[in-house]
């Protein structure tokens, strides 16, 4: 049996390092590797995978994992508690993609073949690391050192989990995974053999793969084309609350963006009813900060900006310009329709309001390169982007990435810098995992202060919505590994 997901994002692999990862390939990645633990983002707790049980000390500096035994890697070496050790310590000097979740570990300690120590430099939710959706993966030491520096830019693979490489093919953009018939989870009952992960990116070739029955299931499709197959005979819709939200960020470093006032007129420029209704669908709400709903520091008392030329006008009179006369460039994701659709909504009513908003669509690589520019004069005025869970289930990765200090930017397109906001969020990180309600508090008041200094336009909350064939079974959508699809949970009734 054969499962086929169509990938509507174009480069379904763009990594195949598991310690670098950290875009599209999470599909792939997380059909093939395992963490030790991961998160049921609806029931609100941790799920044992690689790790059986674990526990921390009372001041939550030493987190032990005891790890599943009889586990085999693809390779047929042996799961245990050196592979741990060796995975997160590689992860970690090396630097790339999420590595910095692991920031606050001091040392990974084996006490035995079954057990590991996690010593950290400051308290913090340690489970919620080990289940993040990227950078948590557990590798094969010693295939990795025989395998050699090239080894992970040749398309292997040293996973645990369910399904192991077949083939790869980036002239197709597609891989082919077959399963691991050592898996620890065993192959009783109804699970695919086969799985196909290919992009898509075509709408209407993805409509017909689906329609046809090649393929089984669609992380994306335009949203006309969601309410037209609603009555199609064999698909489903499968709409659910997710932890991503997009943003567009501010240059605070550039004038005229470096002028408060006018990033607040410009953000009463935003046609945020509009955008909900006419680019979303309803498959959205407007956010309330960068922290998703759904998520447990999300809050009702962070504020948000009101589409109001009138009040835009008055700030941009008391910013020194009573005429607008404002020239901006907003960059995008060329690849992106809401994208696009959004910014020329917002591009329409800047206008009324004497703003040019030049709109710029460009692969993720030229809009990556131009935002970190070494001067801020290179770089864009306006940045969208959207942001997902790194770390499972918290909102640490959403106000740490995207806003706090940084010295060369990474993720921080606003590059904002704010010591008071800095603190909160780092505090409320390391009591997060003992005091919940005090560390929501400290999250909320962080919010608000980005919202007081109007360094992004905080757009929208989405839904996402799959479009699967009814046959499709098992599949439930976990927003914490967004547009992932478990395959060894799902069959398709014949």
């Amino acid at each position: 049996m054969v499962g086929v997901y169509g990938y509507t994002t174009s480069d379904v692999v763009m990594s195949w390092d598991p310690s670098d990862a950290f875009s599209n390939e999470i599909v792939v990645m997380q059909n093939i590797y395992e963490p030790l633990v991961r998160y049921d983002s609806k029931a609100d707790k941790f799920i044992p995978v690689l790790a059986t049980s674990w526990e921390s000390s009372a001041d939550g500096l030493v987190w032990t994992f005891h790890l599943r035994q009889g586990v085999k890697f693809h390779t047929g070496n042996e799961f245990d508690a050196n592979a741990v050790r060796y995975s997160i310590n590689r992860t970690i000097t090396r630097g790339q993609g999420a590595a910095w979740i692991w920031s606050s570990v001091q040392e990974v300690k084996v006490v035995d073949k079954y057990t590991v120590q996690f010593i950290l430099q400051y308290a913090a939710p340690l489970t919620s690391v080990a289940a993040s959706s990227y950078a948590a993966y557990i590798l094969d030491p010693k295939a990795i050192e025989e395998g050699g520096a090239d080894f992970f830019a040749q398309a292997n693979e040293v996973g645990t989990g369910p399904y192991m490489l077949e083939r790869y093919s980036k002239a197709e953009d597609m891989v082919v995974l077959k399963k691991f018939p050592d898996y620890w989870g065993g192959w009783e009952g109804k699970h695919f053999d086969k799985v196909i992960i290919k992009a898509v990116p075509e709408s209407a070739t993805a409509r017909q793969l689906l329609e046809a029955g090649e393929v089984d299931i669609l992380d994306d499709l335009p949203y006309e084309d969601v309410a037209a197959l609603k009555t199609k005979p064999g698909i489903e819709i499968v709409t659910t609350g997710s932890f991503q939200n997009l943003l567009a960020f501010f240059n605070t470093q550039r004038p005229p963006l470096d002028n408060k006032l006018v990033r607040t007129a410009v953000s009463y420029s935003f046609p945020y009813e509009q955008v909900l209704r006419d680019v979303m669908s309803g498959y959205a709400t407007q956010a309330r900060g960068p922290i998703p709903k759904g998520m447990w520091a999300y809050s009702e008392e962070v504020p948000q900006y009101t589409y109001d030329l009138q009040k835009a006008k008055q700030l941009l009179t008391e910013a020194g310009y009573p005429t607008g006369g404002l020239s901006l460039t907003l960059t995008y994701n060329s690849g992106d329709e809401n994208e696009r659709k959004t910014a020329e909504l917002w591009k329409s009513e800047a206008a009324k309001i004497g703003i040019d908003l030049a709109i710029r669509g460009m692969t993720w690589e030229q809009q990556w390169d131009m935002a970190k520019s070494p001067t801020p004069e290179a770089r864009q005025d306006i940045f969208m982007m959207y942001w997902w869970p790194d770390i499972a289930g918290d909102p640490y990765s959403f106000v740490y990435n995207m806003f706090h200090s940084e010295k060369e930017p990474v993720f921080a397109m606003s590059y904002y810098n704010n010591t008071r906001f800095d603190g909160l969020i780092d505090e409320a990180f390391t009591i997060s995992g003992v005091d919940r309600a005090r560390a929501k508090q400290m999250y909320v008041e962080a919010e608000k202060i980005l919202v007081e200094d109007a360094v992004a336009v905080f757009i929208y909350d989405q839904q996402y919505v799959r479009i699967k064939r009814t046959s499709l079974m098992g599949y439930v959508d976990n927003p914490t590994y967004p547009h992932v699809v478990f395959f060894y949970y799902t069959y398709r009734q014949e």
